[in-house]
């Protein structure tokens, strides 16, 4: 299903009608660098919702198993903050090896897309040029050549973008930032709640 025609432009001033199988898909990947196109991830999560996030569609959320040659590339800062909170010893330990992982999010995103004929616009912190790359870039290497510009749809929605439009209003969008855990679980869970946080303030202020 390629969801980069699900919707159409609309022209001449027509009211455009909202798409019922229209999703959000939050992504986060926590890695070894800042790098998508070279560095490893350790951790991937997903999770599917309604566009308000109002119902909770599908979640997916695995850490992937490392061998310690792989860590010879890590960036400092990285290195620095997963053993902090505990990723690079569960990923020494346990998880996933890297081809179970693409072939479970493939197939996760498959049935949302598929199975339950949702279009999946892809949403997080600088997730265009971030998260996707580096995930792109993990189901490429496992021969998942084109996948998520077959399944997911064009039009992204980047918390980066309202956070700038908070802070031109005089709030402070990073002020829970700060002692973050950079564990997927705990990145989605805020940007859904901030997202949430924002589009109220919107809405509140139309109606």
């Amino acid at each position: 299903m390629n969801t980069n025609d699900a919707h159409a432009i609309t022209v001449g001033g027509d009211p455009i009608t909202p798409n019922p199988t229209a999703a959000l898909l939050w992504l986060d990947v926590e890695t070894t660098g800042l790098d998508p196109n070279t560095c490893s991830i350790l951790e991937i999560g997903a999770i599917c919702t309604s566009l308000d996030t109002n119902t909770e569609i599908g979640r997916y959320e695995t850490f992937i198993h490392i061998q310690t040659e792989q860590l010879l590339d890590i960036s400092l800062k990285a290195l620095k903050m997963h053993t902090a909170n505990g990723l690079l010893a569960d990923c020494e330990q346990a998880g996933s090896s890297e081809q179970e992982t693409a072939g479970h999010l493939a197939d996760f995103i498959d049935r949302l897309t598929t199975n339950q004929g949702l279009t999946l616009h892809p949403a997080g912190t600088n997730v265009q040029h971030f998260d996707l790359p580096a995930i792109d870039h993990l189901l490429e290497r496992h021969d998942y050549h084109g996948f998520l510009v077959n399944q997911l749809h064009y039009r992204a929605l980047d918390l980066t973008s309202l956070r700038l439009l908070w802070q031109s209003l005089g709030h402070n969008p990073y002020q829970h930032h700060q002692h973050g855990t950079h564990r997927v679980h705990d990145c989605l869970t805020r940007d859904i709640t901030e997202y949430r946080t924002i589009r109220r303030q919107i809405k509140d202020h139309t109606a």
